[in-house]
C-alpha cells in the first residue's frame, strides 16, 4: 500500500511541475522575437565590443542595468561581450547574458570559457544563419579561454563576427600568442569577418601583430586611433576586420566597467 503521505507528495510534485511549466511559458513570452530585423540600408552594421566584467563595476557593485544603458545608447546591431556570466559567482549567480538579452531585446549566442558559467557572448538583432563556439587548447595557465562566432545575414550578404578573450598577465605573452594562432586556425581566413574582444595586449605585442601579419585582418581603429580602452589607460580591447569591409566611426567611450566599450560602424559590400 502507498504511504499515507503519498497524495500530499503527488500534489506537491504536481504543483512544482505546474510552476515549471508556467516559468517556461513566461520565459518564452519574455524572450526576444525570433524574427530579427534586417540590416540597415547600405549594409551599415553598428558593432560594439565590450568586456563587461560580469556587470560588476569598478566599485564592486553588480549593476547590469548600467551595462544595458551603456549599450542601449549606442544602438548597436551587434554586441561582442567578454566576461559575460551565466550564473557565475562573480555576479552573485545572476544570468547576466540572458538578462541583457531580454533587457535589450536581442538574441543571445554564448560560449563558455573559464567554465560552464563564464565566457563570451554575442548579442544581435540581425538574423543568425549559423553560429558556433570553441575553446583554446589548455596551456600552462589554469583558465581555459574560448570564443563564440556567428554568421549574420546583412541584406543579400553576410557578416561573420567573433568574440574572444585572451589570457591576462604580463608574463603570459606566449600563451596569448598560442591562443591567437588557435583562433586564426578556427576562423580559417573567411571573408567579411570581424573579430573583437579583450586581447589583454597592447599595440606592438606579439599577439596583436600575429592577428594582422599576413592574415587579411586589420585594426578597425580608423586613422590609427590610439585611445585607451581601460580605466588604467591601457589599450587591450580590439576590433579587427577583413580587407573586404569598410570601417568608420571608431569610438571608445568611458563606462562603468574597468574596460570601455569599443564601437565602430562596419559596411558590408561595395
Amino acid at each position: 500500500p502507498l504511504p499515507a503521505r503519498a497524495p500530499q507528495r503527488a500534489l506537491t510534485a504536481g504543483g512544482a511541475a505546474l510552476a515549471l511549466l508556467l516559468g517556461t511559458l513566461v520565459f518564452s513570452m519574455a524572450s526576444p522575437p525570433r524574427d530579427a530585423k534586417a540590416a540597415p540600408a547600405g549594409g551599415q552594421v553598428k558593432l560594439i565590443s565590450y568586456n563587461i566584467h560580469d556587470a560588476v563595476d569598478r566599485h564592486g557593485r553588480l549593476d547590469p542595468e548600467a551595462v544595458a544603458r551603456t549599450l542601449e545608447t549606442r544602438r548597436a546591431d551587434v554586441i561582442l561581450l567578454q566576461e559575460a556570466g551565466r550564473g557565475s559567482l562573480l555576479s552573485g549567480t545572476t544570468d547576466v547574458g540572458v538578462w541583457l538579452s531580454r533587457r535589450l531585446g536581442m538574441k543571445l549566442l554564448w560560449g563558455p570559457a573559464a567554465d560552464g558559467q563564464f565566457g563570451n557572448a554575442i548579442l544581435t538583432s540581425l538574423p543568425v544563419e549559423k553560429s558556433g563556439i570553441g575553446r583554446m587548447p589548455r596551456g600552462d595557465w589554469s583558465q581555459i579561454r574560448g570564443y563564440v562566432w556567428a554568421k549574420l545575414k546583412v541584406g543579400s550578404s553576410s557578416l561573420d563576427v567573433w568574440s574572444t578573450h585572451l589570457e591576462d598577465g604580463g608574463d603570459q605573452g606566449g600563451e596569448r600568442l598560442r591562443e591567437v594562432s588557435a583562433l586564426l586556425r578556427a576562423w580559417g581566413g573567411g571573408p567579411r569577418t570581424v573579430v573583437g574582444g579583450d586581447f589583454n595586449a597592447g599595440p606592438g605585442a606579439d599577439a596583436i601583430d600575429r592577428m594582422t601579419d599576413g592574415t587579411g585582418l586589420r585594426s578597425a581603429a580608423t586613422g590609427g586611433d590610439a585611445s585607451p580602452t581601460t580605466s588604467d589607460g591601457e589599450r587591450t580591447d580590439w576590433i579587427f576586420g577583413t580587407d573586404d569591409l569598410t570601417f568608420s566611426g571608431y569610438q571608445v567611450a568611458p563606462a562603468g566597467s574597468g574596460h570601455y566599450p569599443v564601437a565602430v560602424t562596419v559596411r558590408v559590400g561595395g
